[in-house]
């Protein structure tokens, strides 16, 4: 008799936790993620504004040659493009030349090896921004492509004397394969989270492949001086530092993204993931704890899912309310897909690829803090 007693009461126990950690997941979902694609408008919109599009790049002779054009090609007519050559040791170099032939109106910095006071890239972007003669300052990687000739100007026209930040959106190229979809993820997964909190009013983070700010931003708070040991960190490091609700806001309509090159080998997705970590642990306090409870609850509610099963108590409200969650989800993430022109292979798998996420995240996680993860390069 006390050791049923003491199953049913664990089993309860179980339920309870379960109940718990599935209202955090259903409250992320309707009040971050779903509000995730939906931008939040400027009163003051003009294509007309003055903008520096700063690139930095490092052995990237071939992303270069490909993308610079389609910069080039924008439907805005008052921007220039500023390229730092990052003592790349590759033709970068003879690239850039033979590009400036082509388009004399990029400007090149180029920066040597010696001359590097800051790890990562911070230091060529500081010379980019430092150079930068205009005040409306657009980043983006070489790797990357606009989506649109509409891109400089939809990314740049909301900002105003309020708004003096715009966190972009920038996918990843689909491709065949699962590697492929698990980074496809990730990264709809990672704006779901910032885009969606931006939106509720906690700005928190950016992706420097498409971010645009005011540089009064920028030396106000004395560029990355308070965080330049870190290797990375240039984008949301900053974002984190300087953005709030009113001063930044979110553009994720498919005309304004820029579309990446992925990772084609699990070894380098898992070098680039782990670099990334090594930044959240300097977020605010705050912004770590919302960031935490989404897998936090996640493994909880699987958790206890699973014992539910072994202590046979509530089954059918369990694994109701289980079917549940994966309807909302796929419903949600169906409706935001759909605002950002994304494809939806994704929202269909995406109960598997969740759990291969969680995990290989956790899994990295541990790893890193075992062991340091490579510097940017």
């Amino acid at each position: 008799m006390l050791e049923y007693l003491q199953e049913h009461l664990v089993g309860g126990a179980c339920v309870a936790v379960f109940f718990i950690a599935w209202l955090v997941q259903i409250f992320y979902l309707v009040n971050y993620f779903l509000k995730a694609g939906s931008t939040k408008k400027s009163s003051t919109k003009s294509q007309s504004k003055a903008v520096s599009v700063i690139i930095c790049a490092r052995n990237e002779e071939k992303n270069l040659m490909e993308n610079v054009p389609l910069i080039m090609e924008q439907n805005h007519q008052n921007f220039e493009l500023i390229i730092v050559n990052d003592s790349s040791w590759d033709d970068t170099e003879a690239v850039l030349k033979a590009l400036h032939i082509s388009f004399p109106s990029i400007r090149v910095v180029n920066l040597d090896e010696e001359k590097q006071n800051m790890q990562g890239k911070k230091f060529a972007l500081t010379l980019g921004i430092k150079a930068a003669k205009n005040d409306v300052i657009l980043l983006t990687d070489a790797d990357c492509k606009p989506s649109s000739p509409e891109w400089i100007a939809e990314m740049s026209q909301a900002i105003n004397d309020d708004v003096k930040m715009v966190i972009g959106f920038s996918p990843y190229t689909r491709y065949p394969g699962w590697l492929n979809r698990i980074i496809r993820f990730d990264t709809f997964m990672t704006a779901l989270h910032y885009l969606g909190f931006a939106n509720t009013g906690k700005p928190y983070m950016g992706v420097g492949r498409n971010l645009c700010y005011h540089r009064d931003l920028f030396f106000k708070v004395g560029g990355f001086k308070s965080h330049y040991s870190i290797a990375s960190g240039d984008d949301d490091l900053f974002v984190n530092q300087v953005a709030t609700s009113r001063n930044s806001i979110t553009l994720s309509a498919p005309g304004a993204q820029t579309y990446s090159e992925p990772k084609k080998s699990w070894a380098n997705w898992f070098d680039q993931k782990r670099r990334h970590f090594t930044t959240a642990p300097f977020y605010k306090q705050s912004d770590k704890s919302r960031l935490i409870a989404w897998p936090l609850s996640f493994f909880l509610m699987m958790a206890a899912f699973i014992a539910t099963l072994v202590f046979q108590t509530g089954i059918l409200l369990v694994s109701g309310l289980l079917f549940l969650r994966y309807v909302i989800q796929i419903t949600i993430l169906h409706k935001v897909s759909g605002r950002m022109g994304l494809h939806k292979d994704l929202v269909w798998l995406a109960p598997i690829l969740e759990i291969h996420l969680h995990t290989l995240n956790l899994g990295l996680y541990i790893i890193n803090l075992v062991r340091k993860p490579q510097k940017w390069n």
